[in-house]
Protein backbone atom coordinates (compact mmCIF):
# COMPACT_ATOMS: atom_id res chain seq x y z
CA UNK A 1 0.00 0.00 0.00
CA UNK A 2 1.01 3.81 -0.77
CA UNK A 3 1.34 6.15 2.20
CA UNK A 4 0.94 9.76 1.58
CA UNK A 5 3.38 10.16 4.59
CA UNK A 6 6.73 8.94 4.96
CA UNK A 7 6.59 6.08 8.10
CA UNK A 8 9.82 6.60 9.14
CA UNK A 9 8.90 10.13 9.90
CA UNK A 10 5.93 9.54 11.80
CA UNK A 11 7.84 7.25 14.26
CA UNK A 12 11.21 8.81 14.64
CA UNK A 13 11.82 12.42 15.00
CA UNK A 14 14.29 13.96 12.71
CA UNK A 15 16.59 16.81 14.31
CA UNK A 16 19.90 18.15 14.82
CA UNK A 17 22.11 16.82 17.85
CA UNK A 18 22.55 20.28 17.52
CA UNK A 19 26.01 22.33 17.59
CA UNK A 20 25.01 25.95 17.62
CA UNK A 21 27.13 29.04 15.97
CA UNK A 22 25.25 31.87 17.29
CA UNK A 23 22.39 31.19 15.79
CA UNK A 24 19.90 28.33 14.57
CA UNK A 25 23.22 26.56 12.96
CA UNK A 26 22.74 22.97 12.94
CA UNK A 27 25.17 19.82 12.46
CA UNK A 28 23.56 17.01 10.48
CA UNK A 29 20.70 15.27 11.68
CA UNK A 30 20.20 11.70 12.84
CA UNK A 31 17.16 9.84 14.07
CA UNK A 32 16.02 10.17 17.62
CA UNK A 33 13.10 8.60 19.52
CA UNK A 34 11.28 11.23 21.22
CA UNK A 35 11.50 9.82 25.02
CA UNK A 36 15.00 10.66 24.09
CA UNK A 37 14.89 14.08 22.43
CA UNK A 38 11.99 15.16 25.38
CA UNK A 39 14.14 14.33 28.71
CA UNK A 40 14.75 18.52 29.65
CA UNK A 41 14.52 21.65 28.33
CA UNK A 42 17.47 21.10 25.75
CA UNK A 43 16.29 18.29 23.68
CA UNK A 44 13.17 20.34 23.50
CA UNK A 45 14.74 23.49 22.54
CA UNK A 46 16.95 21.22 19.54
CA UNK A 47 13.70 19.60 18.81
CA UNK A 48 12.48 23.40 17.76
CA UNK A 49 15.60 23.70 15.96
CA UNK A 50 14.88 21.01 13.94
CA UNK A 51 10.98 22.29 12.66
CA UNK A 52 13.15 25.97 11.39
CA UNK A 53 15.40 23.34 9.70
CA UNK A 54 13.01 21.29 7.70
CA UNK A 55 12.58 24.63 5.96
CA UNK A 56 16.21 24.10 4.37
CA UNK A 57 17.01 20.23 4.67
CA UNK A 58 18.99 18.72 1.82
CA UNK A 59 16.31 18.09 -0.43
CA UNK A 60 17.27 21.63 -2.39
CA UNK A 61 15.33 20.99 -5.88
CA UNK A 62 11.88 21.90 -3.93
CA UNK A 63 13.64 24.98 -2.28
CA UNK A 64 14.16 26.05 -6.71
CA UNK A 65 10.56 24.52 -7.15
CA UNK A 66 9.27 26.98 -4.73
CA UNK A 67 10.75 29.36 -6.56
CA UNK A 68 9.13 28.60 -10.33
CA UNK A 69 5.67 28.14 -8.54
CA UNK A 70 5.42 31.43 -6.56
CA UNK A 71 8.01 33.54 -9.59
CA UNK A 72 6.68 32.43 -11.85
CA UNK A 73 3.50 32.49 -14.37
CA UNK A 74 3.36 36.03 -14.87
CA UNK A 75 3.87 39.13 -17.74
CA UNK A 76 7.31 39.16 -16.76
CA UNK A 77 8.48 35.73 -16.31
CA UNK A 78 10.82 33.72 -18.84
CA UNK A 79 13.97 31.35 -19.68
CA UNK A 80 17.36 31.96 -18.60
CA UNK A 81 20.47 31.74 -20.37
CA UNK A 82 20.00 28.04 -20.32
CA UNK A 83 16.65 27.40 -20.75
CA UNK A 84 13.98 27.44 -18.54
CA UNK A 85 13.61 25.25 -15.67
CA UNK A 86 10.22 27.33 -14.70
CA UNK A 87 8.70 25.06 -17.77
CA UNK A 88 5.91 23.96 -18.05
CA UNK A 89 4.46 26.43 -15.15
CA UNK A 90 5.71 29.51 -16.71
CA UNK A 91 3.73 28.91 -19.50
CA UNK A 92 0.66 27.19 -17.45
CA UNK A 93 1.46 23.73 -19.30
CA UNK A 94 1.51 21.62 -16.14
CA UNK A 95 -0.92 18.91 -15.07
CA UNK A 96 -1.32 17.04 -11.86
CA UNK A 97 1.80 14.76 -12.25
CA UNK A 98 4.31 17.75 -12.79
CA UNK A 99 7.36 16.80 -10.21
CA UNK A 100 7.10 20.69 -8.39
CA UNK A 101 3.77 19.91 -6.52
CA UNK A 102 4.65 16.88 -5.04
CA UNK A 103 7.94 17.92 -4.21
CA UNK A 104 6.84 21.31 -2.77
CA UNK A 105 3.71 19.28 -0.91
CA UNK A 106 6.13 16.89 0.75
CA UNK A 107 8.71 19.68 2.41
CA UNK A 108 5.22 21.50 3.90
CA UNK A 109 4.11 18.14 5.54
CA UNK A 110 7.64 17.70 6.62
CA UNK A 111 7.64 20.62 8.41
CA UNK A 112 4.03 20.14 9.72
CA UNK A 113 4.96 16.24 10.92
CA UNK A 114 7.54 17.89 12.83
CA UNK A 115 6.08 21.03 14.63
CA UNK A 116 3.28 18.34 15.49
CA UNK A 117 5.68 16.16 17.19
CA UNK A 118 6.79 19.15 19.28
CA UNK A 119 3.63 20.39 19.79
CA UNK A 120 2.42 17.20 21.28
CA UNK A 121 5.63 16.22 23.44
CA UNK A 122 6.96 20.06 24.46
CA UNK A 123 4.93 19.31 27.96
CA UNK A 124 7.38 16.51 28.65
CA UNK A 125 10.57 18.30 28.78
CA UNK A 126 9.31 20.28 31.80
CA UNK A 127 7.65 18.36 34.31
CA UNK A 128 5.48 20.29 36.61
CA UNK A 129 6.59 23.32 34.68
CA UNK A 130 4.44 23.44 31.64
CA UNK A 131 4.61 27.01 31.14
CA UNK A 132 7.91 26.75 30.50
CA UNK A 133 6.60 25.08 27.24
CA UNK A 134 4.81 27.36 26.02
CA UNK A 135 7.32 29.63 24.38
CA UNK A 136 8.53 26.06 22.39
CA UNK A 137 5.24 25.09 21.42
CA UNK A 138 4.81 28.75 20.15
CA UNK A 139 7.41 28.61 17.77
CA UNK A 140 6.22 25.42 16.66
CA UNK A 141 2.51 26.50 15.63
CA UNK A 142 4.43 29.81 13.70
CA UNK A 143 6.57 27.16 11.64
CA UNK A 144 2.86 25.43 11.87
CA UNK A 145 0.85 28.05 10.51
CA UNK A 146 3.10 29.08 7.95
CA UNK A 147 3.69 26.28 6.17
CA UNK A 148 0.01 25.59 5.70
CA UNK A 149 0.09 29.44 4.74
CA UNK A 150 2.01 28.03 1.56
CA UNK A 151 0.03 25.32 1.23
CA UNK A 152 -3.50 26.81 1.12
CA UNK A 153 -2.11 29.80 -1.14
CA UNK A 154 -1.02 26.80 -3.37
CA UNK A 155 -3.33 24.41 -3.20
CA UNK A 156 -6.58 25.31 -1.86
CA UNK A 157 -7.88 23.48 0.79
CA UNK A 158 -5.41 21.07 2.21
CA UNK A 159 -5.85 18.19 5.20
CA UNK A 160 -5.59 19.87 8.02
CA UNK A 161 -2.97 17.52 10.10
CA UNK A 162 -2.73 19.16 13.35
CA UNK A 163 -1.62 15.84 15.89
CA UNK A 164 1.14 13.75 16.41
CA UNK A 165 0.68 11.07 13.57
CA UNK A 166 2.41 8.20 16.15
CA UNK A 167 1.55 4.72 14.10
CA UNK A 168 -0.23 3.34 10.60
CA UNK A 169 -3.37 3.31 12.88
CA UNK A 170 -3.73 6.72 12.83
CA UNK A 171 -5.68 6.16 9.68
CA UNK A 172 -7.81 9.06 10.35
CA UNK A 173 -4.66 11.53 9.68
CA UNK A 174 -2.62 9.48 7.59
CA UNK A 175 -5.43 9.35 4.78
CA UNK A 176 -6.83 12.91 5.80
CA UNK A 177 -9.81 13.96 3.67
CA UNK A 178 -9.05 18.06 2.37
CA UNK A 179 -10.63 20.92 4.68
CA UNK A 180 -12.23 23.54 3.40
CA UNK A 181 -10.08 27.27 2.48
CA UNK A 182 -11.87 28.92 5.33
CA UNK A 183 -10.72 25.91 7.45
CA UNK A 184 -7.42 25.84 6.60
CA UNK A 185 -7.16 29.67 7.74
CA UNK A 186 -9.11 29.29 10.80
CA UNK A 187 -6.26 26.85 11.34
CA UNK A 188 -3.72 29.31 10.75
CA UNK A 189 -5.03 32.00 12.51
CA UNK A 190 -5.61 29.46 15.85
CA UNK A 191 -1.71 29.04 15.50
CA UNK A 192 -0.77 32.48 15.05
CA UNK A 193 -2.68 33.93 17.77
CA UNK A 194 -1.49 31.40 20.19
CA UNK A 195 1.87 32.15 19.31
CA UNK A 196 1.50 36.15 19.61
CA UNK A 197 1.44 36.43 23.38
CA UNK A 198 3.77 34.04 23.90
CA UNK A 199 6.58 34.78 22.02
CA UNK A 200 9.26 37.92 22.99
CA UNK A 201 8.90 41.41 21.17
CA UNK A 202 12.29 40.58 19.11
CA UNK A 203 15.30 38.20 18.97
CA UNK A 204 19.00 39.08 19.49
CA UNK A 205 22.01 37.21 20.04
CA UNK A 206 22.18 32.97 20.30
CA UNK A 207 18.26 33.45 19.26
CA UNK A 208 18.33 35.60 16.17
CA UNK A 209 16.81 33.98 13.62
CA UNK A 210 14.18 32.52 15.50
CA UNK A 211 10.25 33.62 15.27
CA UNK A 212 9.11 36.36 17.49
CA UNK A 213 6.15 38.50 18.55
CA UNK A 214 6.53 40.69 15.62
CA UNK A 215 7.50 38.50 13.72
CA UNK A 216 3.90 36.56 14.32
CA UNK A 217 1.81 40.19 13.79
CA UNK A 218 3.46 40.65 10.39
CA UNK A 219 2.42 37.13 9.49
CA UNK A 220 -1.12 38.14 10.92
CA UNK A 221 -1.16 41.07 9.20
CA UNK A 222 -0.90 39.15 5.80
CA UNK A 223 -2.95 36.30 6.69
CA UNK A 224 -5.93 38.83 7.17
CA UNK A 225 -5.11 40.69 3.99
CA UNK A 226 -4.83 37.71 1.62
CA UNK A 227 -8.39 36.66 3.39
CA UNK A 228 -9.77 40.32 2.47
CA UNK A 229 -8.80 39.65 -1.41
CA UNK A 230 -9.88 36.43 -3.73
CA UNK A 231 -10.64 34.08 -3.62
CA UNK A 232 -12.59 34.40 -0.43
CA UNK A 233 -13.56 38.43 -0.52
CA UNK A 234 -13.63 38.85 3.32
CA UNK A 235 -12.83 42.30 3.35
CA UNK A 236 -13.71 43.01 6.61
CA UNK A 237 -10.22 41.11 7.22
CA UNK A 238 -8.64 44.54 5.77
CA UNK A 239 -9.26 46.72 9.16
CA UNK A 240 -7.89 43.83 10.77
CA UNK A 241 -4.78 43.45 8.84
CA UNK A 242 -4.39 47.72 8.88
CA UNK A 243 -4.53 46.79 12.99
CA UNK A 244 -1.89 44.04 12.93
CA UNK A 245 -0.01 45.88 10.59
CA UNK A 246 0.07 49.21 12.49
CA UNK A 247 1.48 47.72 15.65
CA UNK A 248 4.56 47.37 13.81
CA UNK A 249 4.75 50.11 12.17
CA UNK A 250 6.60 53.91 13.41
CA UNK A 251 9.19 54.47 15.31
CA UNK A 252 8.11 53.38 18.85
CA UNK A 253 6.80 50.34 17.30
CA UNK A 254 9.92 49.51 14.91
CA UNK A 255 12.23 49.98 18.26
CA UNK A 256 10.02 48.00 20.06
CA UNK A 257 10.15 45.04 17.34
CA UNK A 258 13.02 45.44 16.17
CA UNK A 259 12.36 46.27 12.85
CA UNK A 260 13.47 48.83 10.29
CA UNK A 261 14.05 49.68 6.80
CA UNK A 262 17.83 49.74 5.96
CA UNK A 263 19.27 52.60 4.37
CA UNK A 264 20.68 50.51 1.26
CA UNK A 265 18.47 48.35 -0.48
CA UNK A 266 21.85 46.03 -1.34
CA UNK A 267 22.96 46.03 1.66
CA UNK A 268 19.91 43.98 2.57
CA UNK A 269 21.04 40.63 1.17
CA UNK A 270 24.65 40.54 2.35
CA UNK A 271 25.97 37.42 3.67
CA UNK A 272 27.37 39.73 6.30
CA UNK A 273 24.49 41.49 7.31
CA UNK A 274 21.98 38.56 7.48
CA UNK A 275 18.76 38.14 9.82
CA UNK A 276 19.38 42.37 9.94
CA UNK A 277 16.36 44.32 11.29
CA UNK A 278 14.76 44.61 7.79
CA UNK A 279 14.44 40.64 7.77
CA UNK A 280 10.81 39.80 9.63
CA UNK A 281 11.38 36.23 8.12
CA UNK A 282 13.92 33.69 7.11
CA UNK A 283 15.80 30.38 7.41
CA UNK A 284 19.28 30.16 7.71
CA UNK A 285 21.97 28.28 5.22
CA UNK A 286 25.13 27.92 7.68
CA UNK A 287 27.69 25.84 5.03
CA UNK A 288 30.46 24.05 6.75
CA UNK A 289 32.86 20.97 5.90
CA UNK A 290 30.01 18.81 8.23
CA UNK A 291 27.28 20.21 6.38
CA UNK A 292 27.76 20.97 2.55
CA UNK A 293 24.19 21.92 1.80
CA UNK A 294 23.05 25.21 1.38
CA UNK A 295 20.80 27.19 -0.98
CA UNK A 296 21.20 26.36 -4.73
CA UNK A 297 19.28 29.55 -5.58
CA UNK A 298 22.25 31.11 -6.85
CA UNK A 299 23.41 28.70 -8.76
CA UNK A 300 19.79 28.46 -10.47
CA UNK A 301 19.02 32.05 -10.74
CA UNK A 302 22.70 33.44 -11.39
CA UNK A 303 23.75 34.72 -14.54
CA UNK A 304 26.66 31.79 -15.85
CA UNK A 305 30.43 33.93 -14.60
CA UNK A 306 28.45 36.05 -12.17
CA UNK A 307 30.39 34.64 -8.76
CA UNK A 308 31.37 31.20 -9.67
CA UNK A 309 31.60 30.62 -13.54
CA UNK A 310 29.53 27.65 -13.53
CA UNK A 311 25.63 29.04 -12.63
CA UNK A 312 23.24 27.77 -14.58
CA UNK A 313 20.59 30.82 -14.79
CA UNK A 314 17.47 28.98 -15.68
CA UNK A 315 15.01 31.80 -15.09
CA UNK A 316 14.59 35.27 -16.29
CA UNK A 317 12.97 38.19 -16.64
CA UNK A 318 12.19 40.16 -19.70
CA UNK A 319 13.77 43.45 -20.50
CA UNK A 320 10.08 45.08 -19.94
CA UNK A 321 10.23 44.68 -16.24
CA UNK A 322 13.72 46.62 -16.53
CA UNK A 323 12.33 49.18 -18.08
CA UNK A 324 9.76 49.54 -15.02
CA UNK A 325 12.86 50.65 -12.85
CA UNK A 326 13.81 54.45 -12.92
CA UNK A 327 16.99 55.19 -13.84
CA UNK A 328 17.97 56.24 -10.22
CA UNK A 329 16.17 53.37 -8.41
CA UNK A 330 18.97 51.52 -6.45
CA UNK A 331 17.14 48.37 -6.93
CA UNK A 332 17.02 47.77 -10.81
CA UNK A 333 20.69 46.85 -11.20
CA UNK A 334 20.97 44.46 -8.16
CA UNK A 335 17.28 43.04 -9.08
CA UNK A 336 18.07 42.24 -12.48
CA UNK A 337 22.16 41.75 -13.49
CA UNK A 338 22.05 44.12 -16.77
CA UNK A 339 25.90 43.72 -16.72
CA UNK A 340 28.12 42.08 -15.09
CA UNK A 341 32.32 40.75 -15.74
CA UNK A 342 32.54 37.31 -16.02
CA UNK A 343 33.98 35.38 -12.88
CA UNK A 344 35.45 31.57 -13.44
CA UNK A 345 36.97 29.75 -16.29
CA UNK A 346 36.23 30.42 -19.87
CA UNK A 347 32.92 28.81 -20.52
CA UNK A 348 30.71 29.70 -23.82
CA UNK A 349 33.11 31.91 -25.61
CA UNK A 350 33.99 34.32 -21.93
CA UNK A 351 37.27 34.52 -20.49
CA UNK A 352 37.37 36.05 -16.73
CA UNK A 353 37.43 39.43 -17.10
CA UNK A 354 34.82 40.09 -19.77
CA UNK A 355 32.25 42.13 -19.67
CA UNK A 356 28.94 41.10 -20.41
CA UNK A 357 26.01 42.64 -21.55
CA UNK A 358 21.89 42.04 -21.92
CA UNK A 359 20.91 42.86 -25.57
CA UNK A 360 17.07 43.69 -25.79
CA UNK A 361 17.11 43.83 -29.56
CA UNK A 362 18.98 40.47 -29.87
CA UNK A 363 17.22 38.51 -26.79
CA UNK A 364 20.09 37.93 -25.19
CA UNK A 365 23.85 38.17 -23.12
CA UNK A 366 26.29 39.34 -25.50
CA UNK A 367 30.18 39.52 -24.73
CA UNK A 368 31.67 42.80 -25.33
CA UNK A 369 35.00 41.74 -25.86
CA UNK A 370 33.59 39.54 -29.03
CA UNK A 371 30.41 40.99 -29.36
CA UNK A 372 29.18 37.51 -30.19
CA UNK A 373 26.23 36.06 -27.84
CA UNK A 374 26.90 34.84 -24.48
CA UNK A 375 26.19 30.73 -24.23
CA UNK A 376 23.17 30.62 -26.47
CA UNK A 377 21.52 32.77 -29.66
CA UNK A 378 19.45 30.16 -31.31
CA UNK A 379 16.65 31.51 -28.41
CA UNK A 380 15.89 34.26 -26.61
CA UNK A 381 16.01 34.62 -23.22
CA UNK A 382 15.54 37.05 -20.32
CA UNK A 383 17.95 39.19 -17.92
CA UNK A 384 18.62 36.98 -14.84
CA UNK A 385 17.64 37.51 -11.42
CA UNK A 386 20.34 38.65 -9.03
CA UNK A 387 18.41 40.11 -5.52
CA UNK A 388 20.65 37.25 -3.38
CA UNK A 389 24.35 37.41 -1.88
CA UNK A 390 26.69 37.91 -4.85
CA UNK A 391 29.56 36.38 -3.08
CA UNK A 392 30.97 32.57 -4.33
CA UNK A 393 30.60 29.07 -2.35
CA UNK A 394 33.02 28.38 -0.15
CA UNK A 395 35.81 26.74 -2.21
CA UNK A 396 35.01 22.56 -2.83
CA UNK A 397 31.69 23.20 -1.73
CA UNK A 398 28.50 21.19 -4.05
CA UNK A 399 26.81 23.58 -6.31
CA UNK A 400 23.79 23.92 -3.65
CA UNK A 401 26.65 25.22 -1.35
CA UNK A 402 25.93 28.68 -1.22
CA UNK A 403 24.88 30.25 2.39
CA UNK A 404 22.53 32.70 1.26
CA UNK A 405 19.83 32.95 3.85
CA UNK A 406 16.24 31.72 2.59
CA UNK A 407 14.32 35.15 2.64
CA UNK A 408 10.58 35.10 3.64
CA UNK A 409 9.53 38.48 4.10
CA UNK A 410 11.06 41.89 4.66
CA UNK A 411 9.56 45.31 6.33
CA UNK A 412 8.86 46.89 3.27
CA UNK A 413 6.28 44.16 2.52
CA UNK A 414 4.76 45.31 6.31
CA UNK A 415 4.77 48.85 4.85
CA UNK A 416 3.48 47.82 1.07
CA UNK A 417 0.82 45.55 2.92
CA UNK A 418 -0.44 47.95 5.37
CA UNK A 419 -0.62 50.87 2.16
CA UNK A 420 -2.91 48.12 0.65
CA UNK A 421 -5.23 47.79 3.45
CA UNK A 422 -5.25 51.59 4.50
CA UNK A 423 -6.16 52.22 0.62
CA UNK A 424 -8.62 49.68 -0.05
CA UNK A 425 -10.62 50.87 3.15
CA UNK A 426 -10.55 54.21 1.84
CA UNK A 427 -7.90 55.83 3.63
CA UNK A 428 -5.67 56.87 0.95
CA UNK A 429 -3.91 60.02 2.06
CA UNK A 430 -2.41 57.46 4.77
CA UNK A 431 -1.57 54.81 2.79
CA UNK A 432 0.88 57.16 0.27
CA UNK A 433 3.58 57.93 2.05
CA UNK A 434 4.23 54.49 3.55
CA UNK A 435 4.46 53.75 -0.16
CA UNK A 436 6.74 56.50 -0.59
CA UNK A 437 8.88 55.56 2.26
CA UNK A 438 10.03 52.52 0.59
CA UNK A 439 10.44 54.60 -2.99
CA UNK A 440 12.10 56.81 -0.88
CA UNK A 441 15.10 54.14 0.08
CA UNK A 442 15.25 53.17 -3.44
CA UNK A 443 15.93 56.75 -4.59
CA UNK A 444 12.63 56.65 -6.94
CA UNK A 445 10.15 59.40 -7.45
CA UNK A 446 7.90 60.17 -4.84
CA UNK A 447 4.16 59.86 -5.26
CA UNK A 448 2.55 63.71 -4.78
CA UNK A 449 -0.69 62.69 -5.08
CA UNK A 450 -2.81 59.69 -5.31
CA UNK A 451 -6.97 58.39 -6.08
CA UNK A 452 -7.62 55.32 -4.31
CA UNK A 453 -7.46 53.69 -8.07
CA UNK A 454 -4.29 55.06 -8.93
CA UNK A 455 -2.65 54.27 -5.52
CA UNK A 456 -3.89 50.48 -6.38
CA UNK A 457 -2.24 50.48 -9.66
CA UNK A 458 1.00 51.85 -7.83
CA UNK A 459 0.94 49.08 -4.93
CA UNK A 460 0.69 46.45 -6.95
CA UNK A 461 3.55 48.07 -8.89
CA UNK A 462 5.67 48.92 -5.99
CA UNK A 463 5.45 45.30 -4.97
CA UNK A 464 6.86 43.84 -7.23
CA UNK A 465 9.63 46.08 -8.01
CA UNK A 466 10.49 45.84 -4.37
CA UNK A 467 9.31 42.07 -3.72
CA UNK A 468 10.06 39.92 -7.27
CA UNK A 469 11.84 37.19 -6.01
CA UNK A 470 10.59 36.84 -2.48
CA UNK A 471 7.82 34.14 -3.01
CA UNK A 472 4.94 36.71 -3.33
CA UNK A 473 4.40 37.16 -7.06
CA UNK A 474 1.73 34.68 -7.62
CA UNK A 475 0.20 34.72 -4.27
CA UNK A 476 -0.23 38.21 -5.25
CA UNK A 477 -1.88 38.26 -8.87
CA UNK A 478 -4.23 35.50 -6.96
CA UNK A 479 -5.33 37.30 -4.28
CA UNK A 480 -5.95 40.66 -6.88
CA UNK A 481 -7.79 38.34 -8.80
CA UNK A 482 -5.55 39.69 -12.08
CA UNK A 483 -4.14 36.36 -13.42
CA UNK A 484 -6.29 36.75 -16.68
CA UNK A 485 -4.85 40.13 -17.22
CA UNK A 486 -1.15 38.99 -16.78
CA UNK A 487 -1.88 35.83 -19.25
CA UNK A 488 -3.45 38.24 -21.67
CA UNK A 489 -0.14 40.57 -21.18
CA UNK A 490 2.10 38.11 -22.09
CA UNK A 491 3.77 37.31 -25.19
CA UNK A 492 4.28 34.04 -27.16
CA UNK A 493 7.74 34.96 -27.54
CA UNK A 494 8.76 35.10 -23.97
CA UNK A 495 8.22 30.99 -24.21
CA UNK A 496 10.74 28.86 -25.81
CA UNK A 497 8.50 26.39 -27.66
CA UNK A 498 6.03 29.55 -28.23
CA UNK A 499 3.28 27.62 -26.82
CA UNK A 500 1.45 29.59 -24.31
CA UNK A 501 -1.86 27.93 -22.93
CA UNK A 502 -4.74 30.51 -22.70
CA UNK A 503 -6.65 31.81 -19.31
CA UNK A 504 -9.05 29.14 -17.36
CA UNK A 505 -10.71 29.17 -14.80
CA UNK A 506 -8.56 26.02 -13.14
CA UNK A 507 -5.19 28.29 -13.55
CA UNK A 508 -6.40 29.92 -10.26
CA UNK A 509 -5.40 27.51 -8.44
CA UNK A 510 -2.56 24.58 -8.93
CA UNK A 511 -3.64 20.87 -8.97
CA UNK A 512 -3.22 18.66 -6.00
CA UNK A 513 -0.07 16.17 -6.40
CA UNK A 514 -1.21 13.48 -8.78
CA UNK A 515 0.97 10.87 -6.37
CA UNK A 516 -1.19 12.49 -3.69
CA UNK A 517 -4.39 11.48 -5.11
CA UNK A 518 -3.14 8.03 -6.18
CA UNK A 519 -1.88 7.59 -2.44
CA UNK A 520 -5.19 9.13 -0.18
CA UNK A 521 -8.39 7.80 -1.80
CA UNK A 522 -10.00 10.29 0.92
CA UNK A 523 -7.92 13.18 -1.07
CA UNK A 524 -10.38 15.09 -3.88
CA UNK A 525 -8.55 16.76 -6.56
CA UNK A 526 -9.44 20.66 -7.98
CA UNK A 527 -11.19 21.60 -10.40
CA UNK A 528 -10.64 21.21 -14.03
CA UNK A 529 -7.45 18.95 -12.72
Amino acid sequence: MNYPIKISSIILLLLSVASCKDNLEESPYSSLSKEVVFKDEDGLNQATIGVYQAYTAPDYGDISNRFILTESGHRYATAGILGSGSDPYYRFGHNASSGAFESVWARFYKIIFRANVVIANATLAVPGEEEEADPYIAEARVLRAYAYFNLVRYFGGVPLILEEVNSLADDHLIFAPRSTDIQVYDAILADLTFAETRLPDSRGGAELGRVSAGTVKALLGKLYLTMAGKPLNQTANYQKAIEKFSELVGPENEEKYDMELLSDFADVFALSNERNREIVLSFGYFINPSNPNGSILPFNLFPSGLVNGDEQTNYGLTYSFYQLFEKTDTRRDFTLVYKYEFQGGARAGAETGDSIIYNPTLGNYVIKRTNQSFAHDDFKYGIAYGKLAREPRPAGAAIQGYSTDLIEMRFPDVLLSLAEALNETGQTTLALPLVNRVRARAKATLYKSATQISLRQAIRLERRLELTGEFNTIFDIRRWGTLREEIAAMSEDQILDNILIPYTDRLEIYPIPQSQIDANPNLKQNTGW
